[in-house]
């Protein structure tokens, strides 16, 4: 594979169009293996599999540090020497005709799959807050049914506010 070098702003370094294009690619194929994992992660919410929620966040966690290399490589590439770092839409027009065509695709798509994770994530956050709120929910139900008299607290210790216990057995029988 030849390296593609297209000159940019003077004040700036010439870039390496292949190598950027391979980043984006890269960044894509991260994006969609965290689009598997949130998948499986609303799977393993709708199962309350809390195994399952631990290895599926274990692996996001390194796909995210991959991802995170990644953009770090990418972003040193594109930044000027006064440190600005240029966006995609601002770096097109500097290059030639077949690369920035290449790099436009590429980062389409890691918008697109990008815009995909937002939705795909936001519907796991609401899954995990429903498995919240029911889980919430046992806990009181239990809490409730195991302290008859209502003087224990969530933490299972007697609560202060409810020391005064009102009952009373009838001992003539």
């Amino acid at each position: 594979m030849s390296t593609t070098t297209t000159p940019i702003p003077p004040h700036q370094a010439q870039i390496d169009t292949d190598r950027l294009d391979a980043l984006l690619v890269n960044l894509s194929s991260e994006h969609e293996s965290l689009l598997g994992l949130a998948g499986e992660h609303r799977d393993a919410i709708a199962l309350a599999d809390p195994n399952a929620i631990g290895r599926v966040i274990a692996q996001t966690g390194e796909v995210l540090e991959r991802i995170a290399t990644i953009e770090q490589s990418r972003q040193s590439m594109i930044t000027a020497p006064d440190g600005h770092c240029m966006t995609i839409p601002e770096l097109l027009p500097t290059l030639d005709r077949e690369p920035a065509e290449r790099i436009s695709k590429s980062s389409a798509r890691l918008r697109a799959l990008i815009a995909q994770l937002r939705t795909e994530h936001q519907a796991v956050q609401e899954a995990s807050n429903a498995l919240a709120q029911h889980m919430q929910g046992l806990i009181q139900q239990v809490s409730a049914n195991m302290s008859h008299a209502g003087t224990y607290g969530r933490n299972g210790s007697v609560d202060p506010a409810r020391t005064q216990v009102t009952s009373s057995m009838d001992l003539h029988q």
